[in-house]
């Protein structure tokens, strides 16, 4: 897993690095009375849209976590859905994030946006609307616009969110010069 390279630090190999950084980034989602011995039936009900590629990889993060349900499952590549839903029978499927979040409002706690980057401010923005926590790969938007209702809607609805950023926080990133 790690690997030593000539006069270079040790180097962990890149899945295994985004893996755990999705892993602590998610966690961002799980409110702290989750974490309460008195509240043992309390479980964070999660929606998924997006379950391919790093989809999957989010998927199967989040889903390690012992307090947390997959409940919905979302991608318009029937391929994808149908291997997510193997692993999570009991999850609703859907084609259209739309119907999902309209469907399962009252069903889900978070969801996590993990689609191609034209659909995470419309998935999310939806999500946040429905006072739903988000999480959410990078790029957030497309336009400095969507951020800033994003920003506007987390801040109205006191919502936690958060953004992928994996590799961008890495150290070597902090060292890079134009």
């Amino acid at each position: 897993m790690v690997k030593k390279y000539k006069n270079q630090k040790t180097m962990i190999k890149r899945r295994t690095f985004l893996k755990n950084a999705t892993v602590l980034a998610s966690t961002a989602l799980l409110p702290s009375c989750n974490f309460s011995t008195s509240e043992k039936s309390k479980r964070l009900r999660i929606a998924n849209i997006g379950v391919g590629g790093m989809g999957a990889e989010d998927l199967d993060s989040i889903s390690s976590h012992k307090m947390v349900d997959i409940v919905g499952l979302c991608d318009v590549d029937s391929d994808a859905l149908k291997k997510a839903s193997m692993l999570f029978p009991n999850a609703k499927t859907y084609s259209d994030y739309r119907v999902l979040l309209e469907e399962m409002r009252d069903k889900i706690d978070a969801v996590i946006v993990s689609t191609p980057d034209h659909t995470h401010a419309p998935a999310s923005l939806m999500a946040m609307n429905l006072n739903k926590a988000v999480y959410c790969q990078k790029p957030l938007t497309h336009h400095v616009s969507e951020a800033r209702e994003m920003q506007l809607v987390a801040k109205e609805k006191n919502l936690v969110t958060q953004m992928g950023i994996q590799v961008h926080s890495f150290y070597d990133y902090k060292l890079a010069t134009l």
